[in-house]
């Protein structure tokens, strides 16, 4: 064959590689165009449903909260976000924190003398300070009351739909009487110093003895011992009597909820807490139910804030717009000149 007919089927194989990779590349860059399209149109629609969701939530939130807050009623919702992962979402705490407190403080501290406060908890405690303060604010608030039956007509009410431990229960056993479901639980009260137990650096040094135990292990055990007492006196302090069944020692409560003896993160059911003296009722009314669980909807969303807020003014938007053309074309005039400019 001659060399210039093998140059010229050189050149178009090459041509007709060159036209084949071309094609393959723009169908790959087409293929993942509509891909991409395609997982932004799933993404959108997610988006969506999870607005709807959080939107639903947060309606039956504020309509649960409004039938709860009538009348003469003060409302302090302790709602936390107990997910697995600990991400926090939505702005809920994951603890009993200080801003909560002094939220919930001022507005204990706002309440009139016969107001009843309702306390809803659904939380595994946090840190004990702010825990103390709600505490506190809340016998506060019922020393304003001067004369009233603890049992037949209580000023202060904590209910527990699932769970409130640590300083959960130490903010509901300053109520007059705790409400809890028959699956609800409670939990002791005793002190963790440095991510451990306190007797846990009793039971260290008793073992080891002080010598053979690092320094730094000692100061700890110090220090717990003197929070030990600390928790042990606030935990007299602020337990309402209503819980203070045996009389013949009001403090026995007290003693057993921070001496260590259970577990920090043993169960207290409601035929539990029976029996150690607490006031105790299953009853639980549906409004709150509805409370927790529209805000544990609210949580598990996962809907971004400024994206919500965003979503949320566009409705509002499109629903002033479709309202104007509905309306009469008169109302409409009259309108526009209330807007004109004096």
């Amino acid at each position: 064959m001659p060399e210039f007919e093998t140059n010229q089927l050189i050149m178009i194989a090459a041509g007709f590689l060159f036209v084949t990779v071309i094609l393959w590349s723009i169908a790959t860059y087409i293929n993942s165009r509509m891909t991409e399209s395609a997982d932004e149109r799933a993404m959108e629609a997610l988006r969506n449903r999870r607005f709807r969701k959080y939107g639903d939530a947060s309606k039956a939130y504020k309509k649960a909260r409004k039938k709860i807050e009538n009348g003469n009623t003060v409302l302090i919702d302790l709602i936390h976000d107990l997910g697995d992962d600990f991400v926090g979402r939505d702005q809920a705490e994951q603890q009993i924190t200080f801003d909560e407190a002094f939220e919930a403080v001022s507005a204990i501290r706002g309440a009139t003398p016969r107001s009843k406060v309702v306390v809803v908890l659904h939380t595994l405690g946090g840190y004990a300070r702010p825990a103390h303060m709600i505490a506190l604010a809340l016998k506060r608030h019922l020393k304003k009351s001067r004369q009233h039956n603890a049992k037949r007509d209580p000023m202060v009410v904590a209910y527990v739909p699932y769970v409130a431990m640590s300083g959960g229960t130490m903010i509901a056993l300053s109520a007059d009487k705790i409400s809890m479901d028959e699956t609800a639980s409670l939990g002791p009260i005793d002190t963790i110093y440095g991510g451990f137990p306190s007797e846990a650096y009793d039971e260290l040094l008793k073992a080891k003895g002080v010598e053979a135990t690092q320094d730094v292990l000692v100061m700890l055990a110090h220090e717990a011992q003197k929070y030990d007492r600390y928790a042990a006196k606030v935990a007299r302090d602020i337990i309402n009597p209503a819980h203070k069944a045996k009389a013949d020692d009001p403090n026995a409560l007290a003693d057993y909820l921070t001496s260590g003896k259970l577990s920090h993160s043993e169960a207290i059911s409601p035929k539990d807490a029976r029996e150690l003296g607490m006031n105790i009722s299953t009853k639980i009314p549906e409004a709150i139910y509805a409370l927790v669980d529209a805000r544990i909807r609210m949580i598990q969303t996962r809907v971004e804030e400024d994206e919500t807020q965003e979503k949320a003014e566009k409705a509002e938007r499109e629903a002033e717009v479709l309202e104007r053309e509905q309306m009469p074309e008169r109302l409409k005039a009259r309108m526009v000149r209330s807007r004109t400019p004096l």
